[in-house]
């Protein structure tokens, strides 16, 4: 899946995922004082757009043009602050421990090359930052309310937990939810949550 097909899925369907943040995040976020964030993946902006509502300081990176476009549309229509890069993850080089936050939200990559992009992530994680995590786990091909449908694509929460190898898990959470984000994840899902503290080395 490269920007071409996000730039049409974006452009077919604006709001793909809604305009509301993704619970888990917003959860975090209203509980947590504001600093740096980052949003891999971050698509049209609904988590990015809600985090620097609230104060943070936030940095989104997508491959897509459209969700790009979409995104700063909205945050110049509600002043708010969004540096957005449009580029693959594979090239994005964060500064290392930069970060208080890194959130990955349905960020799903092929297997070749997940573990090298999230240990990238984990990086630019300051000492004391927080990985939030949440994507579709192995069961979701039984399901009909969006994600990948390549069984290698999906999460598998001791595999996943794997990959990084300075967090310290505060929570963890392979089950059932009910999405409701926009016309894209719909209805029951097979749903991995991981919220996990970078160790001071």
């Amino acid at each position: 899946m490269d920007n071409i097909f996000w730039n049409e899925k974006f452009s077919q369907t604006p709001n793909l995922y809604g305009e509301h943040p993704n619970e888990f995040v917003k959860s975090y976020i209203d509980s947590t004082p504001a600093g740096k964030i980052l949003f891999p993946g971050e698509g049209e902006g609904r988590n990015a757009l809600y985090a620097a509502s609230m104060g943070w300081q936030v940095t989104a990176i997508d491959q897509s043009e459209t969700a790009k476009k979409h995104c700063l549309q909205k945050a110049e229509k509600l002043g708010l602050r969004i540096e957005y890069h449009e580029c693959d993850a594979l090239v994005y080089i964060p500064e290392p421990e930069s970060f208080d936050v890194v959130a990955l939200v349905y960020f799903h990559l092929p297997k070749e090359i997940l573990a090298e992009v999230y240990s990238k992530f984990e990086k630019a994680l300051k000492a004391g930052g927080k990985m939030i995590i949440e994507g579709f786990g192995k069961k979701q091909l039984q399901y009909q309310s969006g994600g990948p449908k390549n069984l290698d694509m999906l999460y598998e929460l001791s595999s996943l937990k794997s990959i990084f190898k300075n967090l310290k898990w505060e929570i963890e959470f392979d089950g059932i939810i009910q999405l409701n984000e926009g016309v894209g994840h719909v209805g029951e899902a097979h749903v991995i949550r991981l919220v996990g503290e970078k160790i001071k080395l």
